[in-house]
């Protein structure tokens, strides 16, 4: 198995998000909770960015996004995923398209068969892990994020199972999973207090209780096993700033 991602004199150590997330090779299951009105896209494409970095393996499950906009703010971040994916190192799913087409939709079985759906997702995730799994690197499995699932009626009895086959995969030494889960019901919030109970890593991006910031776009929660650390963070259109809540504005710049 790969070694820690983060190390010191890595480059990435200079980079503000990366620093403060200080993912390793030991977090097998890390999740992510996107709280209402916040934006965590962020948070997923600098561990991708991390990915490239250390010539790691990626299958990007992309319910929210489109392809082209993880292109573009990879380009931003110093990372080309479209040449990733033409070398074979990085393998993209797109579920509510590959659904539609090997689908019969005269059959309503996206109204009726869920347990199916989930399973034939999830034997997909798997093929395209099992295609990037060479010369002993880690595999990333990233969701963003899985409470589209809702919008095929995926009710919660099948969205957990679908987590769990998942999580699962860890089971090979070189597999880590990253879920990204809005969070904007009470159905989302039970969901994300299970993944939570279960990871290693546990980020939750929130907006200010205090409402819009000039100065701050909004807040950072770190929870590992034995530790939490907060953040404020800012977003700029070339990146993101980290910083320690009370810590003056300027050191953003600085």
């Amino acid at each position: 198995m790969e070694s820690e991602m983060v190390s010191l004199g890595d480059p990435l150590t200079s980079n503000a998000v990366l620093s403060a997330l200080q993912i390793n090779s030991q977090d097998k299951i890390i999740s992510i909770k996107e709280n209402i009105n916040a934006d965590s896209n962020f948070v997923i494409t600098h561990l991708i960015k991390q990915v490239m970095y250390e010539k790691n393996r990626l299958c990007l499950v992309n319910f929210h996004n489109t392809i082209e906009h993880y292109q573009c703010i990879g380009k931003k971040l110093g990372y080309d995923l479209l040449k990733a994916v033409n070398e074979g190192i990085v393998k993209i799913i797109d579920p509510l398209k590959d659904i539609a087409e090997s689908t019969d939709l005269d059959s309503e079985y996206l109204q009726e068969n869920k347990e199916t759906l989930v399973k034939q997702l999830y034997f997909d995730i798997k093929r395209n892990l099992d295609s990037v799994k060479i010369d002993n690197k880690l595999v990333y499995l990233i969701i963003d994020d899985f409470s589209h699932l809702h919008d095929l009626d995926v009710g919660i009895k099948e969205t957990l199972r679908f987590l769990h086959y998942c999580i699962n995969l860890i089971k090979s030494d070189n597999v880590c999973v990253i879920f990204n889960n809005h969070v904007s019901t009470i159905i989302d919030d039970i969901i994300s207090n299970n993944l939570e109970y279960l990871a290693d890593v546990h980020i939750e991006v929130s907006t200010l209780k205090t409402g819009y910031s000039q100065e701050i776009t909004g807040f950072l929660t770190i929870r590992r096993k034995s530790s939490i650390n907060q953040y404020h963070y800012k977003a700029f259109d070339r990146g993101v700033k980290t910083f320690h809540p009370g810590e003056s504005i300027y050191h953003l710049y600085k």
